[in-house]
């Protein structure tokens, strides 16, 4: 546990932390005087992108570290020690009784131990939604939540929590289908039981009487913690312009945001003939979005034809919010703008001793040198991308200046230099792989990057299969895992990951683990007859060692609780998985590492804005997204999954649109510094 002394002097609220290595002194905050609900933000952070800090209410029970929006530093697993290691206080000796909730629910009534004196009855209990049994949740995690799914007739719950190292039994009476943790009563759990077993048991019963049912769950804190900045693609309605970015740090409970259209400072978008975009070049809309290793930025892809942007996230990056970052000079401006761009990667050991991106690009690599229209101006038509480049591009190229005008030709200026020391981009080769190129990886160590080889590339994602010469679209054919060496730019040979290009079903979306031993990656054995394997609601996550093996893990996450009620997996489109930025490996001999993902599994259908709020008109299909964690561990060379873990704090509605359902997906998660999230005035 990390030790606090907390001082007042006057309205301003002094703390001496340990952790930090220092005092920190009065945040600024436009939060300074108000009522804050137990456990909320109160802070800022130590000047040096260092923890916010929560405060327990009233001072009671136990003062803790989150990160307030900025990125939290590692923790060291095989120094944590227990407070406390038997008969442990921190289980209230007497139950507890909720009160209203954010929401409105009614107070536990007055009888409610009365109604759960008698035994169970034999019916279906209430679902446990939150936590699925064997749940792990990372040791720096926002207090858990508690979820059902009511058994018919049920309107009151008694939740019993209970672990071997606690003195009492957690017992809560509740109105409510949703309950979360008091931060003090989860400060210390976390403390001390550490490694148990948490097991959940959760009874309902109609507050008129009868007999109640009841479902068990269990959970496990782990000893490792996870770091870094979570920022993920929220949107409202269609795709088109009504997109933003949202973020938060583990602990944090609630959200940023982290990126808007309108804030976007950098306006050189192009169509795929060189003119500027409508409003000047103006950013359109935040596609695909990456993070640079600089800790301060992300790039995205704009709207059609997929021109790239870069822009900080960190307020006090210089330039604020949106500004372009200092590192992406005129040269790298026009070729990250090149239209048929799909989503950037980069590598930390790369990026320490220059600032290049690795994409996809939408043409076929030239056999011999390279047109000057080519894409650009009257050049061959790209748009299908099946036979997709691997591309590097140089972002701190040295020279040019974007030019302001329509028609300017992006091809005359950056191929003046294309082949030699001081181009602006170029391809990697791919020797032994002839089709396309989408969703590349680069590994952390800069030596490799996996890629999908694929026929199916279209606009930087991966629908179906390339046209013919009457328009005609046909099932992808292809999609498999291939692994590349970077080796200065080159490439060199092209091969297949065993266990992730299996002939007889499709694999994207990979992502490096943080220190490149594993990848995660999208499976399928189905496609949609629109989009291809684009948001497929058939997708599953599975994790195999970087190395490649005979078969690949499937992650128990793409399971929802049977009782659910909802499609199971394959069925709920578990998406775009992607690693925490750190790695453990404890004293209880796993290493630990976390995966963040989205899923359409809670069935919220969008809540359409009316006609004026879509940019092209039309309706979206399918339900919202939302973001899960799981825990993946590996002992003695085996991989060990769980269930998901369902991220309470994201953003669920759009205040920007009236309050409609928004889908979150395409998270990243790494150590980006971002805006501090408003603290949130009542518990959830």
């Amino acid at each position: 546990m990390k030790s606090w002394v907390a001082y007042t002097a006057g309205s301003c609220v002094l703390f001496s932390v340990a952790a930090v290595g220092g005092a920190i002194s009065c945040a600024s905050t436009s939060h300074e005087g108000q009522e804050l609900a137990d456990g909320a933000w109160v802070g800022g952070d130590a000047g040096d992108g260092g923890p916010g800090i929560v405060l327990a209410q009233d001072g009671e029970g136990t003062l803790g570290l989150e990160s307030g929006g900025q990125p939290q530093g590692t923790g060291n697993c095989t120094a944590l020690k227990r407070v406390c290691s038997s008969s442990c206080p921190d289980f209230p000796a007497a139950p507890l009784f909720d009160g209203p909730s954010d929401g409105g629910a009614p107070a536990a009534p007055a009888n409610a131990a009365s109604l759960f004196a008698g035994s169970d009855g034999t019916g279906p209990g209430p679902c446990i939604v939150e936590p699925v049994a064997g749940t792990l949740i990372p040791q720096n995690w926002l207090r858990p939540r508690f979820r059902v799914i009511p058994a018919a007739g049920q309107n009151v719950f008694q939740i019993t929590l209970s672990s071997k190292r606690q003195a009492n039994s957690y017992v809560v009476y509740t109105a409510s289908d949703t309950w979360t943790m008091p931060k003090k009563d989860w400060d210390g759990l976390r403390g001390d039981s550490w490694g148990d077993e948490v097991t959940v048991t959760i009874r309902g019963v109609s507050s008129s009487g009868g007999t109640p049912t009841s479902s068990a769950s269990s959970f496990t804190i782990a000893p490792a913690s996870a770091g870094g900045s979570m920022i993920y693609w929220a949107a409202t309605g269609d795709q088109n312009g009504l997109s933003w970015l949202e973020g938060f740090a583990p602990g944090d409970e609630s959200v940023a945001t982290t990126l808007e259209v309108s804030q976007v400072k950098l306006s050189n978008f192009r169509d795929q003939g060189g003119n500027l975009m409508p409003d000047g070049g103006a950013a359109e809309c935040i596609g695909c979005h990456t993070a640079p290793p600089d800790g301060n930025s992300v790039t995205f892809l704009d709207f059609y034809p997929w021109p790239g942007a870069a822009a900080l996230v960190n307020p006090d990056g210089g330039g604020g919010t949106g500004a372009v970052p200092s590192w992406l000079t005129g040269m790298g401006v026009t070729a990250l703008s090149m239209p048929w761009l799909g989503v950037a990667t980069f590598s930390k050991a790369d990026w320490a001793t220059e600032q290049v991106a690795v994409t996809s690009y939408g043409c076929a690599q030239p056999t011999v040198g390279i047109p000057s229209t080519y894409p650009w101006a009257s050049g061959p038509s790209c748009s299908d991308q099946a036979n997709s480049s691997l591309a590097w591009i140089n972002l701190a190229v040295s020279g040019g200046v974007p030019e302001a005008s329509s028609g300017y030709n992006l091809g005359e200026d950056i191929m003046a230099n294309f082949g030699t020391s001081s181009a602006a981009f170029g391809f990697l080769e791919r020797t032994g792989d002839s089709r396309g190129v989408e969703f590349p990886n680069w590994s952390h160590d800069g030596t490799t990057i996996v890629y999908v080889s694929t026929n199916a590339g279209k606009d930087g994602r991966i629908g179906l299969s390339s046209q013919d010469a009457g328009g005609g679209q046909f099932a992808p054919t292809a999609a498999d895992l291939y692994t590349v060496p970077f080796n200065a730019r080159k490439g060199g040979a092209a091969t297949p990951v065993q266990g992730a290009s299996d002939p007889t079903a499709y694999e994207y979306y990979p992502a490096f683990s943080e220190d490149d031993k594993l990848l995660a990656f999208d499976r399928a054995s189905t496609y949609n007859a629109t989009r291809g394997l684009y948001y497929n609601a058939s997708s599953e996550v599975y994790v195999i060692p970087a190395s490649g093996a005979a078969s690949p893990t499937r992650v128990a996450a793409n399971d929802p609780p049977a009782c659910q009620g909802t499609l199971g997996s394959p069925g709920v489109t578990n998406s775009w998985p992607k690693w925490s930025p750190d790695v453990e490996t404890c004293d209880d001999g796993n290493t630990y590492y976390w995966l963040v993902f989205s899923s359409t599994r809670e069935g919220i259908p969008f809540d359409n804005p009316n006609g004026a709020n879509f940019k092209n008109g039309g309706s979206p299909d399918g339900p919202t997204s939302q973001l899960y964690i799981t825990g993946v561990t590996v002992s003695g060379g085996t991989i060990a999954t769980h269930p998901a873990l369902f991220i309470w704090n994201q953003g669920m509605k759009s205040a920007s649109f009236g309050g409609n359902a928004q889908s979150n997906h395409t998270p990243i998660w790494e150590y980006v510094t971002i805006p501090l999230p408003p603290p949130p005035m009542q518990p959830k």
